[in-house]
């Protein structure tokens, strides 16, 4: 018993050393000179990158692991203060670049008013997109020439009258362009311009037989005052061949006053001065007591230039050919012939000859064809040639909206009583616009995708156009508008399936009451009264109304 006592003290005496050497070891390794401390160097990285965030966080883990040592933490966060001001040089640098910045801008400024030499010279800068130059003052000198927005030229002269100035140089050459506002903008000083002591002499027309009627088709000095334009009317296009008394009939029928024809010049003119008139046309219609709109187109193979398709029709290549027969028309029928419309579509290549097509061109066969007209006939009203509705390009054509433009620019304005426009209706009813298509709102199969397809929206551009050019004192004249309708049209065609003859009808009465409420409407022909009797199987004939739905409907039209 005594050995077992024994050996038991023994065992719980080294029981007891055992768990004290553990104690010390323990209470050792606890002491502040053998502590690790991983955060330290953690912080201190941080710190040195400056990221602010790591060395605020880093001693919260710290006192986790060690309650007993909090204070050693509080050594890390010293270390905030001291890198929390490195992010303020970053704004020093910002600041900087924005100075450097404000200073570029400073010596361009100081460049960009370098127009000093203008004061010392009078000069011209083209302001329109493209501006003619031409040989003399005026659209009835040839164009030798053009120039773009942004071209600056010597002013040299000015014409004694209008605002022509002659300027210095295209091709090294003394020119003249027009010196107004919307084409130009005079600068230095345009006073001490002097008045040019030369004036170009006008383009002699080709001889004619009839050289009275040539001098009076271009003769000098300012356009003659405009005819009176300024009413509305309710006309018709008709087929001048076959019984003329019989279409004179149905034209009254209709409660119209007005009739318009086309006359080919080339079948009244085959040689140079052998001139046969339409006095049968014009004694019938005229003692109908209908207003006559002639239609003045096509020149006779001899007038055209050696360049020209004689496949198609186009223009001659002396404008005073034209003019001399106009100028004697005007006169032979003065008081007969209310109206003369020059030209026809002219903006397409098969009514150009399949020449370049140019509506400067067009008003230098305009200008002294006006002269003429006037010369022989005051009263008589002159209708610039109706552009087709197109958007087509060239060599093709030129966008009628584009061309108009372009006729203005050439001098429209001073050469015309009425600007005429075809607005066709194709498949679309007249008060409906593209704007309608474009949002989803319309659609038909073809034909109405673009403005041009739309009588509301070539009627409201045109005008917007002449009120830009200042042309607002002028009427527009519809010399051919309406809807075809056809259950087998031609190619090319298609649209005229998409109105039955009622509607056919419809569009016409509610285009004629729209055009008489604008009021900026004249006389309005309705293509046409009986191509569909005269010419049946045509692609004209979808559009004639005699013995159809619509004429009834027109008949009982208010006017």
């Amino acid at each position: 018993m005594t050995d077992r006592r024994i050996n038991r003290r023994y065992f719980a005496l080294a029981a007891l050393i055992a768990l004290f050497l553990l104690f010390a070891a323990a209470m050792y390794s606890q002491r502040p000179g053998n502590t690790e401390a991983p955060p330290t160097p953690l912080a201190e990285v941080a710190a040195k990158a400056g990221i602010v965030e790591v060395a605020t966080d880093s001693p919260t883990p710290v006192p986790t692991n060690t309650p007993t040592w909090t204070p050693e933490p509080t050594a890390t966060p010293t270390t905030p203060p001291t890198d929390t001001p490195t992010p303020s040089p970053s704004p020093s640098p910002t600041a900087t670049a924005t100075a450097t910045a404000t200073d570029t801008p400073t010596p361009e400024a100081t460049e960009t008013p370098t127009p000093e030499p203008t004061p010392d010279a009078p000069a011209a800068e083209v302001v329109a997109s493209i501006l003619n130059v031409r040989s003399g003052p005026g659209t009835v000198y040839d164009r030798v020439g053009q120039v773009a927005e942004g071209q600056e030229f010597d002013i040299v002269a000015r014409a004694p009258e209008g605002d022509w100035l002659l300027v210095c140089c295209v091709d090294d050459a003394q020119v003249w362009i027009a010196g107004s506002g919307e084409y130009v903008r005079q600068v230095g000083p345009v006073d001490s311009v002097p008045v040019a002591e030369e004036i170009p002499e006008l383009p002699t027309p080709a001889p004619t037989p009839t050289p009275g009627a040539v001098a009076a088709a271009v003769p000098s000095g300012p356009a003659p005052a405009p005819a009176s334009a300024g009413f509305f009317g309710y006309g018709i296009q008709i087929d001048p061949d076959g019984d003329l008394g019989a279409t004179a009939g149905a034209v009254q029928g209709l409660g119209f006053n007005w009739v318009k024809f086309q006359l080919p010049w080339k079948s009244f003119e085959g040689q140079p001065g052998q001139r046969n008139w339409p006095d049968d046309k014009v004694g019938v219609l005229n003692g109908a007591g209908l207003n006559i709109l002639a239609s003045i187109v096509k020149s006779p193979d001899w007038a055209r230039p050696g360049n020209t398709d004689l496949s198609v029709e186009g223009p001659p290549a002396d404008p005073g050919t034209y003019a001399s027969f106009v100028g004697e028309f005007a006169a032979r029928y003065c008081g007969r012939v209310q109206a003369i419309e020059v030209w026809n579509e002219q903006n397409l290549h098969y009514e150009w000859g399949n020449e370049p097509i140019s509506a400067s061109r067009y008003v230098q066969l305009l200008a002294p064809a006006y002269r003429a007209i006037k010369a022989n006939c005051p009263s008589m009203i002159v209708v610039s040639g109706a552009p087709t509705p197109t958007g087509a390009q060239p060599p093709a054509a030129i966008p009628d909206f584009t061309y108009l433009e372009q006729m203005y620019q050439a001098g429209l304005k001073n050469v015309s009583d009425a600007i005429g426009v075809h607005p066709s209706g194709y498949g679309n009813p007249p008060d409906v616009r593209v704007q309608d298509a474009w949002a989803g709102t319309y659609s038909r199969p073809s034909h109405f995708d673009h403005p041009s397809f739309y009588f509301r929206n070539v009627m409201e551009q045109y005008r917007n156009i002449m009120l830009k050019y200042g042309d607002g004192n002028k009427r527009l004249w519809p010399t051919e508008f309406g809807w075809a309708s056809s259950g087998n049209p031609h190619p090319g065609y298609e649209y005229a399936t998409y109105n039955n003859e009622q509607q056919q009808g419809e569009y016409i009465v509610r285009a004629y009451q729209m055009m008489r409420d604008w009021g900026f409407v004249g006389p309005a022909f309705l293509w046409n009264l009986n191509y569909n009797v005269t010419q049946p199987g045509t692609e004209l004939a979808a559009f004639g109304i005699q013995g159809r739905s619509a004429y009834g409907m027109i008949q009982a039209m208010p006017k």
